[in-house]
């Protein structure tokens, strides 16, 4: 009997020191797993007698200077993100499905499919952009008119929409924007289009044997908000009017090309 009791009380005794410290081992763990630093500022509107705001999904595919100036308008706004990167078409779907509740930096004419237009409000546009046919170096082709596009092979990237689309002739398919200069480059596709912008951006990290054509188009560029969260539209606005006004959208894009 003595002996069962001596063990027993041991036993007692190891369990309540244990349970004591649990907690000191647990509470890190949990802090590991759940803590989320945001990619910018909590919003001034929350506060010690406010819930803090939701922080709100954004995508990227590639590197652009417009995803500075996305994140400028966001920042304004007050509005704490987080960023997903997906390739393009899974970006366009997970907005439907609601997942990604804001999307930049694009004209609304590309986001043009039926089930997106039953749940996108755009912003007001922040941007006009020149969007520029690009050839391989020495292999420019005048393209006078949209139907000149006809005959010629066309590097476009899955999931992207085309303000011209109707006229491709050929086209050859790239995942993402660079890999379509690539194409270009290696003579696989007769031209691409890009941002004037996003061009020089691109050629300033990575040179490729290309040089810009005729220009396709000038293009307003819009963000745009998920019906779900309808209430960040007034704000994001707010802050597109005042980054407009104070230079800064310029700047930052100016910024993003090497000299």
């Amino acid at each position: 009997m003595a002996i069962g009791f001596k063990y027993g009380v041991t036993a007692a005794c190891l369990g309540y020191l244990f349970a004591l410290c649990l907690p000191a081992y647990a509470a890190p763990l949990a802090a590991q797993n759940t803590e989320f630093i945001p990619e910018n500022p909590i919003s001034e509107n929350s506060g010690p007698e406010t819930e803090p705001e939701k922080v709100t999904t954004i995508a990227t595919v590639y590197a652009t200077p417009f995803d500075r100036v996305w994140r400028a308008i966001l920042t304004e706004a007050g509005i704490p993100f987080k960023t997903t990167k997906v390739v393009q078409g899974r970006r366009r779907r997970m907005f439907v499905d609601g997942f990604i509740t804001l999307d930049c930096c694009f004209n609304p004419s590309w986001r043009n499919r039926a089930e997106e237009q039953v749940v996108q409000l755009f912003t007001d546009s922040f941007h006009v952009t020149e969007i520029r046919y690009v050839f391989k170096k020495g292999n420019v082709i005048p393209i006078p008119s949209p139907e000149h596009l006809k005959n010629l092979r066309f590097a476009i990237v899955r999931g992207f929409t085309y303000t011209l689309e109707d006229y491709f002739g050929e086209t050859i398919a790239a995942r993402f924007p660079g890999d379509a200069l690539r194409l270009v480059e290696l003579g696989r596709a007769q031209l691409t289009e890009a941002s004037r912008v996003q061009f020089e951006f691109d050629m300033a990290k990575t040179p490729r044997n290309l040089e810009l054509g005729d220009i396709s188009s000038y293009t307003n560029l819009h963000a745009r908000v998920h019906i779900s969260r309808a209430d960040l539209l007034p704000r994001l606005n707010a802050a597109i009017a005042k980054l407009k006004k104070n230079g800064r959208i310029r700047e930052i894009l100016n910024a993003s090309i090497p000299n």
